[in-house]
């Protein structure tokens, strides 16, 4: 019953009815992508997949730096966008000890290939949230591409897209940027350049006070 100084709120606070709190309870998670520069895009694992993320910004290529590949990868209207050779996976864990320096150079060449191959051609760089991997990705591209300094980068990410890679990953990119974009002292891969070969040191001890060793399966085999 209600008063003038205390007004009947049953109506407001009515549970809604369970069709309509069913739909909301299932309501798609929103595609969010953004444009770093002309060609290059940065987003969510929801971008990825959805029709109305990568349709109207013209995605041709994508790099998925995640824990598992996602199943709607291989659904026919992804594939009709983007060609499974245009698809790039790159299994990755967003923690402390992930090391990304080696996929450096190949996912820097992916996006660096469909970045600039023509007007029409443009790559999406994405992660889970479009937060902490990719962004790392992204930068070191930029890094090595024009030659820019670390703040300098990830300053020019950030305005575009609310990013903040963790702290490993910022690391490695202060390594990246030490050993002039290339880890390794020989062609064969075998000799790290020292700024490379300290994060190594410092990796493995902390994968030892862990109970770790780097080897430990990343993810799941798909989503």
């Amino acid at each position: 019953m209600s008063t003038p100084d205390r007004p009947d709120l049953s109506a407001r606070l009515a549970p809604e009815p369970q069709a309509q709190a069913r739909a909301r309870a299932y309501a798609a998670p929103e595609a969010s992508i953004s444009e770093i520069r002309p060609h290059l895009f940065i987003g969510n694992i929801y971008s990825s997949y959805r029709r109305e993320a990568l349709e109207p910004n013209h995605i041709t290529a994508i790099l998925s730096i995640l824990d598992a590949r996602h199943a709607l990868w291989s659904s026919q209207r992804v594939r009709r966008l983007v060609p499974e050779e245009n698809h790039l996976y790159v299994p990755c864990l967003d923690n402390s000890t992930m090391n990304l320096l080696p996929f450096m150079a190949r996912v820097c060449d992916f996006i660096d290939k469909h970045a600039t191959a023509g007007a029409d051609s443009n790559v999406l760089v994405h992660c889970q949230a479009g937060v902490s991997r990719s962004a790392a990705v992204v930068v070191a591209y930029l890094m090595r591409r024009d030659g820019m300094a670390l703040d300098d980068a990830i300053e020019a990410v950030r305005e575009r897209r609310r990013v903040r890679p963790n702290a490993n990953f910022m690391d490695q990119l202060r390594v990246w940027e030490a050993v002039g974009y290339q880890i390794w002292q020989d062609e064969q891969g075998a000799v790290p350049k020292d700024a490379y070969r300290a994060f190594l040191d410092k990796r493995a001890a902390l994968l030892e006070s862990m109970g770790l060793t780097g080897d430990e399966p990343i993810g799941m085999p798909g989503l």
